[in-house]
């Protein structure tokens, strides 16, 4: 059997996976990730003579890296916006308000702070190493999220407060990975920072935020307003599946042409075109459930793909002092960091733990380490890549086997039907 033919058998039993596995695995313990990842990594340590998949040395391989992420974030951004039932403002959405604006930079801040001491990490690779484990990714952490939009149950704060973080903290991490590389190329530290804080941190957020909000109203106006009369004047008909996916995709090249955060657009668009549907629950729920096979589809291929590359080397740098602050993010700072973010919050202290814990770590962080790998070269970057691997492979193990009995757990402490 060539190689390239026992590549798309693995594709085939991955694409197979993603369509017969998560009926079965309805109220069990095991994920879909760890089953993918377990795979990947069991069929790349058999002696099959399988490429070797190196971002971390391989220009071809850590570019491939980049766009695939990038592309599973997107779908994953368009589709966490379409679950948002809730109508956006300071006071319904504070559960995120609280991580966006406190957790998360108190992780970044401690993961770079322990990158520096325990690891000897120069500061721009000790503060790429916060910005790329920060993020709570949107990919991995749909097992906490909110449901469908056909979904009529209510939404608790734990699955709403991790959805609207999942949705906002890749773009609003960006920032941070983008002072990371000023920091790696600058020769003038105050004119680098100031120049951070107006372009990178203030026009980007911005003209992401914008750019969501008008092509978001403008995309449901175009499909709405001329659907009738295309399918009318050349009889046929626009799939709406099809149509969303275009839309997601065209918003966030657009918005990144204008320099704006393109994942900030995304998920803004997707709640402002699922609010402008109003109660046109049917109509979201197709626009979801397209959005959905997409994403499934490529992530279980990157997930053997991911499975392969911690078989093959991913974990070679990793030293204890890595290991140990991967472990930390999981189960210290990203906890701890959550907990002070909610002293204000009037939560029950059951649900801010529940909200706390699940800070789980996945494809967006590869996504940004690839980019910014890409983009300069840093100091200890081979140590960045292992200990990156390390934490999203603790946490789709921790994280995939608790998420079940935790918030049975919370929502049986909360009085609500599990």
């Amino acid at each position: 059997m060539s190689t390239h033919i026992l590549l798309l058998l693995l594709a085939g039993l991955a694409l197979l996976g993603s369509f017969l596995l998560p009926g079965l695995l309805r109220n069990r313990l095991l994920s879909l990730p760890i089953i993918y990842v377990s795979f990947g990594f069991l069929v790349f340590s058999l002696p099959l003579d399988l490429p070797l998949i190196d971002p971390e040395d391989r220009i071809f391989d850590r570019q491939l890296m980049e766009y695939i992420t990038e592309f599973i974030v997107i779908i994953s951004l368009a589709g966490t916006g379409l679950k948002m039932k809730r109508a956006p403002g300071w006071k319904t959405w504070s559960t995120g308000w609280y991580l966006l604006a406190i957790a998360m930079p108190l992780t970044i801040a401690a993961v770079a702070l322990f990158g520096w001491t325990l690891l000897g990490l120069a500061p721009a690779s000790a503060i790429l190493l916060g910005a790329v484990l920060a993020p709570t990714d949107p990919v991995l952490a749909s097992n906490v999220q909110v449901g469908p939009p056909k979904d009529d149950s209510a939404e608790d704060e734990v699955r709403f407060g991790l959805t609207l973080e999942a949705g906002l903290n890749d773009g609003l991490a960006f920032p941070f990975v983008y002072l990371a590389l000023a920091l790696v190329a600058s020769t003038n530290l105050t004119d680098t920072l100031v120049t951070w804080a107006w372009w990178d941190f203030g026009y980007r957020i911005a003209v992401g935020t914008l750019c969501g909000y008008l092509l978001g109203k403008g995309m449901v106006y175009v499909f709405n307003g001329f659907q009738k009369r295309v399918a009318e004047r050349y009889d046929t008909e626009i799939e709406e599946g099809f149509f969303v996916l275009a839309a997601t995709l065209l918003t966030y090249s657009l918005t990144e042409i204008v320099e704006g955060y393109g994942f900030l657009a995304v998920f803004v668009a997707a709640v402002v075109s699922g609010r402008q549907n109003g109660s046109d629950t049917e109509s979201r729920q197709q626009s979801y459930e397209a959005i959905d096979q997409v994403e499934q589809a490529v992530l279980s291929v990157f997930l053997i793909a991911f499975g392969g590359i911690t078989a093959t080397g991913g974990l070679a740098d990793l030293t204890w002092q890595g290991a140990l602050i991967g472990v930390m993010v999981l189960l210290v700072i990203r906890p701890l960091s959550g907990l002070l973010a909610f002293l204000p919050s009037k939560l029950p202290f059951v649900e801010k733990m529940a909200i706390s814990y699940f800070g789980i770590r996945g494809v967006g962080s590869l996504y940004y380490l690839a980019y910014a790998h890409n983009s300069e070269q840093f100091p200890e970057i081979d140590t960045i890549w292992s200990i990156v691997n390390f934490t999203m492979l603790v946490s789709i193990f921790l994280h995939g086997l608790s998420v079940k009995p935790v918030l049975s757990w919370v929502d049986k402490r909360m009085g609500r039907k599990a």
